[in-house]
C-alpha cells in the first residue's frame, strides 16, 4: 500500500510495481498471444553503413541538431531501420540521433549506433520500400506522446525542485488534481496552464470559490447542461469564473452590482451551455473573455428584469465597460500595443 501524504500523489514508497499501475487503469482490452520473437532485436551498426530516403532530409530540424551541443548515449533510443532487398539499411525514424552522433563524437561516421532492424520482404521494389518506411515513420510518430507541461512538472516534483513542489502545494490548496498531481480526493482539472494562470491572477480564494461553484452547477438537477460530474473541470472556465469572483470582491462592493452577479452565478449561468462560454476564447486572454461573456449575459438579464432585487423591484444597475477595464477585464480586441520609436 502506498502512503499518500496531504492528499497528493507523492508516495512515500520509492517505487510501485508497473503491474499495479496497469491494474489501476481498470481497462479491459481484448488480449492476444505475443511471441517475444516479434521484438526487433537491437544491433549496433556504424553510421556510415546507414542511409536515409531523399525525402527524409526535409524532416531534419537543423535547430534541434545545433541546440543539442553534445551526443548523450544514455539518452539515445534505438533507431528504427529497414533493411531493403538490395541490402541497404535505411533509417525510418531516428535520423536526428544518428546525425548528432556523427557531428558530436570523435568517432563521427564510424560511431556504432543502436538499431532495431526491420527486414522488408524480398519481393518489394525500391518504391514500395520507401512507401512502407514512410508509413512506419508516420505510425511511430503518431503514437508517440510528447512530454508536456504536466509530464515535466511530475519529473520536477520527483527531483524535489522547489518551484515544482510549490505548484504541487498550490494544487493541493485548490483542492484539485491534474493527472493525479495535487489533491487526489478532489476533482480532476483539464487545462493545467489555465488553472495556474487563474491562481496567479485572481488568487487562491477566488479560484476555490470558482471550483466550488463549478461543482455545485454540475450537481444541480436544474442545470442539465452542466451535469457532467464524471468529466474533469475545464481549467479555462475555472479561470473565467475566478475572474468574475475577483471582480465582485475587488470592484463591486456590496451593492446591487455584486448582488446581480451573485444571483446570476447561482440561478442563471447554469442555463447556459459551458461551451457557449468557452468557445472561441482559447489564448492568453481566455479568462478575461469568459468573464466578459458572463458579465454581459448578466447585464442582459438585468435589463430584461429577469434578475431583480429581493423585493421584486427592478435593479437599476449596469456593469459598464469602464468598470470592467479598471478591473483588468478590458476587451482584448480593443487593447492596442504602442511601439515607441527610438533613434539610433
Amino acid at each position: 500500500m502506498e502512503n499518500i501524504k496531504n492528499g497528493s500523489n507523492l508516495p512515500q514508497e520509492k517505487t510501485v510495481p508497473i503491474t499495479v499501475i496497469a491494474e489501476r487503469l481498470k481497462l479491459s482490452p481484448q488480449r492476444q498471444s505475443f511471441n517475444t520473437d516479434d521484438y526487433l532485436k537491437i544491433q549496433f551498426i556504424k553510421a556510415n553503413e546507414l542511409e536515409v530516403a531523399p525525402d527524409i532530409q526535409r524532416l531534419v530540424i537543423k535547430s534541434m541538431i545545433k541546440g543539442a551541443k553534445q551526443f548523450n548515449g544514455k539518452l539515445a533510443r534505438p533507431l528504427y531501420v529497414f533493411k531493403r532487398p538490395n541490402g541497404k539499411r535505411v533509417i525510418s525514424d531516428g535520423q536526428h540521433t544518428a546525425i548528432m552522433g556523427i557531428l558530436y563524437t570523435n568517432q563521427g561516421s564510424e560511431l556504432e549506433l543502436p538499431c532495431q532492424v526491420d527486414v522488408h520482404p524480398p519481393n518489394l521494389t525500391e518504391e514500395e520500400c520507401a512507401k512502407a518506411e514512410a508509413r512506419k515513420f508516420k505510425e511511430l510518430n503518431s503514437k508517440r506522446r510528447q512530454a508536456g507541461k504536466v509530464d515535466k512538472l511530475r519529473a520536477d516534483i520527483a527531483e524535489g525542485l522547489e518551484d515544482a513542489l510549490k505548484i504541487l502545494t498550490d494544487l493541493e490548496d485548490m483542492g484539485v488534481h491534474v493527472e493525479q498531481l495535487g489533491d487526489i480526493t478532489g476533482p480532476e482539472v483539464n487545462g493545467y496552464s489555465k488553472l495556474m494562470e487563474a491562481h496567479g491572477s485572481y488568487g487562491l480564494k477566488n479560484v476555490r470559490t470558482a471550483i466550488k461553484q463549478y461543482q455545485k452547477l454540475q450537481k444541480d438537477k436544474r442545470f442539465s447542461k452542466w451535469n457532467d460530474i464524471d468529466k474533469p473541470l475545464n481549467g479555462g472556465l475555472i479561470g473565467g469564473l475566478a475572474a468574475v469572483y475577483y471582480f465582485i470582491d475587488e470592484h463591486c462592493g456590496s451593492g446591487d452590482k455584486a448582488f446581480a452577479l451573485e444571483t446570476f452565478l447561482d440561478d442563471n449561468i447554469g442555463r447556459i451551455k459551458p461551451k457557449d462560454l468557452t468557445e472561441g476564447t482559447a489564448g492568453v486572454s481566455q479568462a478575461v473573455l469568459i468573464a466578459r461573456r458572463i458579465i454581459t449575459r448578466c447585464n442582459s438579464l438585468v435589463e430584461q428584469e429577469f434578475i431583480t432585487k429581493k423585493n421584486g423591484e427592478p435593479l437599476q444597475v449596469s456593469i459598464g465597460e469602464q468598470l470592467m477595464e479598471h478591473a483588468g477585464l478590458k476587451d482584448p480586441a480593443k487593447i492596442t500595443v504602442t511601439v515607441k520609436e527610438t533613434s539610433e
